[in-house]
C-alpha cells in the first residue's frame, strides 16, 4: 500500500459541512465507546465492530454519511483489539475523544464514497459533493480508501491509500555488490562507511525560541476563550512546520543512499531505551527511527534492501583490526593503540556496521 497526500480546497460551504462531521463524528465514537462501556458492565462483554455496527446504523443524521459511522465502529473495534493485544504491557483502556483529538473523515470504499474526477474529488453530498483537490502527483496503483485531514495550518487534505503492484525495478547499481554501512548519531546525523557524512539539522532545536514565545502567549490567554485557542492553533503550525522540515529532510537522504547501494546495513535501535537520559530531546529531534523506515521504503522501492544488525559493540571496536578500544560518548576520534588506525568515531562504527550486515557468513563483529 501507499499513500498520497493532495491538498483539497473546499469552499465556504463545504468546509463548514467538513467541520460538522467532524463535530458530530467524534461524537458518534464517544457515544460507542460509551455503549461499550455499560455493556460490559452488565453483561462482562464487549460488542466489538459487527455487533455494535447495527445499534448505530442511519446515525448518521445529515452531517455524517453511513460509511463514515462504520468506519467509527471499525476504529472502536480496532482500539479495543490492540488494548487487549498489549493489556499485560501497561496500554490503557481506550478514551474518549477531545476536539484536540479528532481531525480526520474516513471515507471506506473507491468508486462509492469517494472518486477523482479530474480537478474534483467527489465525496458524499453531506461533505460537499465535489471538492476541489490539487494533484500534484499522479497516483500509481488502484485507490482504496481515503482520509479527509484537517492539519494545523487549518487546511485539508485528502490522504489516498492506494494497492500498488509489486515493484520491478532494473538494475541501477554500478556495482551489484555495492553495500554501505549507516550509524546515525547526533553531533552529525549520520556517517557511512565511505566517510561521508551528514549534517545534522536540528530542526526543533533551531525552532525552540520561536516555541517558547508562542507558548509563553498560550499559557497568557484565559482557558476556554476563543484567543487562547487561537494561540494554541498558531502554536500547532510551528509544530507542523517542524515535523514537515524533519520529513522532508529524511526522504532526501534517505533517497540519496537508495539510489547508490544496493545493500544498506543500519543498526537496529531500541530507542525506547535511549529516550530517558539528557540526550531524550536531540534523539527525537533526530527522528532516527522514522528515517530508517523510510529508508527502508526507498531500498526496496530502487531495487534494494535494509539490514539491521545488533548495535552492540559497534562503537567500541576497531573497524581495521577487530580489537575493542573503549571510548566515552565524549571521545570523537577513533584512535586504536594496537593497529594505529584513526577514524571518525561515527566512520569507524559504520564499517563496523558494514561488516556485521554485507558479510552474513563471517562472525558477527557487533557481538
Amino acid at each position: 500500500m501507499r499513500t498520497y497526500e493532495y491538498r483539497i480546497y473546499p469552499n465556504t460551504a463545504q468546509r463548514r459541512q467538513l467541520d460538522e462531521c467532524l463535530y458530530h463524528s467524534r461524537k458518534l465514537y464517544n457515544e460507542m465507546l460509551e455503549t461499550e462501556k455499560k455493556h460490559y458492565e452488565d453483561h462482562k462483554e464487549f460488542l466489538f465492530k459487527y455487533k455494535i455496527m447495527p445499534l448505530f446504523a442511519g446515525r448518521g443524521g445529515a452531517y455524517v454519511p453511513a460509511s463514515t459511522v462504520q468506519s467509527l465502529a471499525d476504529r472502536l473495534d480496532k482500539a479495543l483489539k490492540a488494548f487487549f493485544a498489549r493489556k499485560d504491557q501497561g496500554a490503557g483502556f481506550p478514551r474518549f475523544k477531545s476536539y484536540k483529538q479528532w481531525h480526520s473523515i474516513h471515507l471506506r470504499q473507491f468508486q462509492t464514497d469517494f472518486k477523482l474526477n479530474g480537478r474534483l474529488l467527489q465525496v458524499p453530498a453531506k461533505l460537499g459533493k465535489h471538492i476541489k483537490i490539487k494533484m500534484h502527483r499522479p497516483i500509481s496503483g488502484t485507490p482504496k480508501t481515503c482520509h479527509l485531514v484537517k492539519r494545523a495550518d487549518n487546511h485539508w487534505y485528502a490522504l489516498i491509500a492506494c494497492e500498488v503492484p509489486p515493484i520491478v525495478v532494473e538494475d541501477v547499481h554500478t556495482d551489484p555488490n555495492s553495500a554501505i554501512g549507516i550509524d546515525v548519531g547526533l553531533k552529525v546525523f549520520l556517517a557511512d562507511s565511505d566517510g561521508g557524512m551528514v549534517e545534522n539539522p536540528r530542526y526543533y532545536r533551531k525552532s525552540q525560541a520561536t516555541l517558547r514565545r508562542k507558548q509563553r502567549v498560550v499559557s497568557r490567554r484565559v482557558k476556554g476563550s476563543r484567543n487562547r485557542r487561537k494561540a494554541v492553533q498558531n502554536l500547532a503550525k510551528t509544530h507542523l512546520r517542524i515535523e514537515r522540515q524533519r520529513k522532508d529532510f529524511h526522504f532526501k537522504t534517505a533517497k540519496h543512499y537508495a539510489d547508490r547501494y544496493r545493500t544498506i546495513v543500519v543498526e537496529d535501535l531500541a530507542v525506547g531505551r535511549m529516550v530517558h537520559g539528557n540526550l531524550a530531546k536531540s534523539i527525537y529531534d533526530a527522528g532516527w527511527i522514522a528515517f530508517i523506515l523510510i529508508l527502508a521504503f526507498k531500498a526496496e522501492s530502487a531495487g534494494g534492501k535494509v539490514v539491521r544488525i545488533n548495535p552492540r559493540y559497534t562503537t567500541q571496536k576497531c573497524s581495521s583490526c577487530g580489537e575493542h578500544v573503549q571510548k566515552s560518548l565524549s571521545v570523537r576520534t577513533h584512535i586504536c593503540p594496537y593497529c594505529a588506525y584513526v577514524a571518525d568515531r561515527d566512520v569507524n562504527a559504520a564499517r563496523n556496521i558494514l561488516k556485521a550486515g554485507a558479510q552474513p557468513l563471517l562472525p558477527n563483529v557487533s557481538q
